[in-house]
């Protein structure tokens, strides 16, 4: 193997996501194959039995990358979209589905030439059980391309994303050193049901994620009232809407949400006791809710620049099928625990839905 495994990083998330799918193992599929790192992580995965990985690009041209690198591409497998005996039927269901919908199809060929919409229609039809994209075309192809395969919107929620953070050094706090952060992609200012829905959602994914029970906090610059303002009440009254709605779910107990809250009393036991309750010491969140994309994205951000810290991209929510989305200055690291994470959310997928998801398609 031409990675030695001190590449790889073997932490608290990364190392149970791993277990998990060697139990588990899941069809990965990478619309941008052409790329070296994509090569390492996918000699990886099949090295350790957890990830069946599909390349999507010009043979020649990853056999050759291969080569070069000493990578063994055995059980990983590369598909050229318009040589695929998959396209015509690609095509062909994709016109269907636009036709339902009552939409023009447009040019539907040129349409399914993009790797972006045939690692869509494999996941869709059962050929890849999630995607993981971005590492050479950066976000905004990705969102273009899923947001064709949204789930029906449910109370006008929008597509949203979570990126997951593991700051190991701040166990000293307490708590797991494993944070999932939204919206960090999508929604330059979502309203109120948005960020009760991101929170409820991040909470669920938290929880399947940890395998405990999980706090959410409203993040803002106020707490309980401190600093009056717009912002802040919307931040309120979105963790009250979202807590509403966890105990309809009859998993409140398992997923609690506060706010708002400022950023260091969710954080820092200590903050947490002078701002919100003297003499109450409790574990920093594990999920937190911006009020904004902006302090989403430099927080999430900010975070993956210190040392000692990981950021493993984004988790796009409320499409047909599981899919990450990674930074085109995205380490191999990184894409190696976006694939962990996306993959996992596969095994909670086909559990929740066995028969499929993708009713039109």
């Amino acid at each position: 193997m031409s990675e030695d495994s001190a590449h790889f990083s073997s932490n608290g998330l990364t190392l149970p996501l791993l277990e998990h799918l060697k139990r588990h193992p899941k069809r990965l599929v990478f619309p941008e194959g052409e790329d070296i790192r994509l090569l390492h992580v996918a000699e990886y995965l099949v090295g350790q039995e957890a990830v069946i990985p599909i390349l999507l690009g010009r043979r020649e041209v990853i056999v050759n990358m291969a080569k070069e690198a000493g990578i063994c591409l055995r059980f990983i497998r590369i598909i050229e979209p318009e040589k695929s005996s998959d396209f015509e039927l690609f095509c062909e269901r994709f016109t269907r589905v636009e036709k339902m919908k009552g939409n023009d199809p447009g040019n539907v060929r040129e349409i399914m030439k993009s790797p972006f919409n045939f690692a869509s229609m494999m996941a869709l039809y059962g050929q890849a059980d999630a995607v993981l994209a971005g590492n050479l075309h950066g976000s905004a192809p990705v969102f273009r391309a899923v947001s064709r395969y949204k789930k029906e919107p449910e109370q006008g929620n929008s597509l949203f994303a979570i990126s997951v953070v593991v700051c190991e050094h701040l166990k000293k706090l307490g708590g797991d050193g494993i944070f999932f952060i939204a919206d960090a992609g999508v929604s330059p200012v979502p309203g109120v049901s948005d960020m009760a829905y991101y929170a409820v959602e991040t909470g669920k994914m938290a929880r399947h994620i940890l395998g405990r029970p999980v706090q959410v906090s409203m993040i803002s610059a106020s707490t309980n009232g401190s600093i009056p303002g717009v912002p802040s009440q919307r931040a309120h009254a979105a963790a009250v809407l979202a807590q509403s709605q966890l105990e309809q779910l009859n998993i409140g107990e398992h997923i609690t949400v506060e706010g708002e809250i400022q950023i260091d009393a969710a954080l820092s036991p200590a903050a947490y006791n002078m701002r919100v309750q003297h003499s109450v010491l409790r574990k920093p969140s594990d999920v937190l809710i911006f009020p904004t994309l902006d302090s989403a994205d430099i927080a999430r951000k900010l975070l993956a620049m210190l040392p000692g810290v990981s950021e493993y991209g984004m988790v796009i929510q409320d499409i047909l099928f599981p899919i990450a989305e990674v930074s085109r200055l995205a380490t191999i690291d990184q894409i190696y625990g976006a694939s962990l994470l996306v993959a996992n959310e596969a095994i909670q997928f086909h559990e929740l839905y066995p028969n499929g998801q993708a009713l039109l398609y």
